[in-house]
């Protein structure tokens, strides 16, 4: 498992190809390829770690870039990128409504290209962070994030604001496995040196400071190589014991 964003590009220009895939994994990201939209989809449905964002081509042979992203919508909501040499606003308005959350035309720098990258992968975190002035309850576990206050059954619990990121990110979805990658984004933002050491370290003081109040600290589960998943805390006398 790595803490990188992993990063699909699909393209039947080998030399275009490389150059996106070299130029983003100077830049920090793991990257894996494919040469068409058949294999584009292959590969993201098999992959054993969902890709972070997709790069299309429009124009490639098998399957083109708009039904690549199609059969990549059925099953994701995976940022997607679409790069095409065909500037039309029709084709622009086909892959939005197709689900596309970018489009790029080509040629373009390798420049704006990472800047498009990170601005989606930005956004896709912030996605996954619950609003300013939003409550986040997961049974007896309330989360205020306007005041970044924690509080079981009324009783504050102190946290830095690194680590209420990470329990709002967790407690606002109960019962669902939350990626290293996501966590260590939302926690540290997307172009820090962190891993998943830092991730453990301070999920380990959130169950420290959960259990210091009588909290049972495996409300928050470890999946190896995964991530970390907050149970559904509605029943967690019977769940858990208190």
């Amino acid at each position: 498992m790595t803490d990188k964003p992993l990063i699909l590009v699909a393209d039947d220009e080998t030399r275009i190809r490389r150059l996106v895939v070299e130029s983003l994994e100077n830049a920090g990201f793991d990257v894996c390829q494919a040469q068409d939209g058949r294999q584009a989809v292959d590969v993201f449905r098999l992959s054993p770690v969902e890709p972070d964002l997709v790069i299309l081509d429009l124009m490639m042979p098998e399957m083109d870039g708009e039904e690549a992203l199609k059969a990549i919508r059925k099953t994701s909501a995976v940022p997607v990128l679409i790069l095409t040499a065909r500037d039309f606003l029709c084709d622009k308005s086909k892959c939005f409504n197709a689900g596309a959350d970018d489009y790029l035309v080509k040629p373009f720098s390798i420049q704006e290209l990472e800047l498009r990258v990170r601005a989606l992968l930005r956004r896709t975190a912030r996605q996954f962070m619950v609003p300013r002035g939003r409550t986040v309850v997961n049974g007896p576990l309330t989360l205020r994030s306007e005041e970044h206050d924690v509080l079981w059954r009324g009783t504050s619990v102190p946290v830095t604001d690194r680590e209420f990121r990470l329990l709002e990110s967790l407690a606002s979805r109960p019962g669902a496995v939350v990626r290293y990658d996501e966590l260590l984004r939302i926690g540290w933002g997307l172009d820090s040196d962190a891993d998943i050491s830092h991730l453990r370290v301070a999920v380990a003081r959130i169950r420290k400071k959960l259990e210091s109040i009588s909290v049972n600290p495996a409300i928050i589960s470890s999946f190896t190589n995964v991530g970390y998943m907050m149970g559904d805390l509605t029943s967690y006398d019977e769940d858990y014991g208190d």
